[in-house]
């Protein structure tokens, strides 16, 4: 089994080896939940993003970290700063980025066929979509916080990025596919902040101009 992934996934990192691996032979996270005798990858431990949290491990290979903190995020979530996941190592996260089904495949759809009903929302007002493409952001800070609303659970915000890598079908991704991203995900973005009236939006406005140097170089 170890050679088969091996072969699968030549970027797999040095501290993700030691994972349990999936019937399909994909390194099962550390956060992952048993769910039915198995442990399932679209299922969050609580157990485990609170201890993850306290004590600074890795979200996915559960590891200790260091000074840096790396959060796998679409577009919306680099533009609002918040996010539901935790952080995890840089290279631990390129490699959720760039080989995770839902993330790596745009077209892909999350299933939640087989879930409780209890652990198919995230905390506070998720977007449900795949952002086509997806961003490591690096930072050195994050606070956890509570929604004000939506449903119980804890969320993320993110400091500023001291490096933003974008990646969308498995390989970095092109500054016209983040921006495709940011067009198709911004109206929805923009319903939530219409809730909190015209400072809502000024202030959704000044997080997009904050974001949009964060995107990938333009081609030359």
């Amino acid at each position: 089994m170890n050679a088969i992934v091996s072969r699968q996934f030549p970027d797999l990192p040095a501290r993700m080896s030691s994972l349990p691996r999936s019937k399909t032979g994909f390194p099962i996270p550390y956060f992952a939940e048993e769910v039915n005798g198995e442990r399932d990858f679209r299922v969050v431990s609580a157990q485990k993003m609170a201890h993850a949290v306290r004590h600074s491990r890795c979200w996915v290979c559960g590891q200790t970290m260091g000074k840096y903190k790396a959060f796998v995020i679409g577009p919306m979530c680099g533009i609002n700063r918040t996010i539901s996941d935790p952080p995890s190592h840089r290279e631990c996260a390129i490699f959720s980025a760039k080989n995770c089904p839902f993330l790596s495949r745009p077209l892909a759809q999350r299933r939640t066929r087989g879930l409780p009903d209890e652990r198919r929302e995230a905390a506070g007002f998720g977007l449900k979509r795949n952002p086509g493409a997806v961003g490591v952001w690096i930072t050195t800070s994050f606070r956890p916080f509570r929604p004000r609303a939506g449903n119980d659970g804890i969320l993320f915000r993110i400091g500023d990025p001291i490096e933003v890598l974008w990646f969308a079908e498995g390989r970095e991704a092109t500054r016209a596919e983040v921006e495709r991203s940011v067009e198709t995900g911004l109206p929805s973005l923009r319903e939530l902040a219409e809730m909190d009236g015209p400072e809502g939006i000024a202030e959704l406005e000044r997080c997009v101009e904050q974001f949009m140097p964060r995107l990938p170089e333009p081609s030359a």
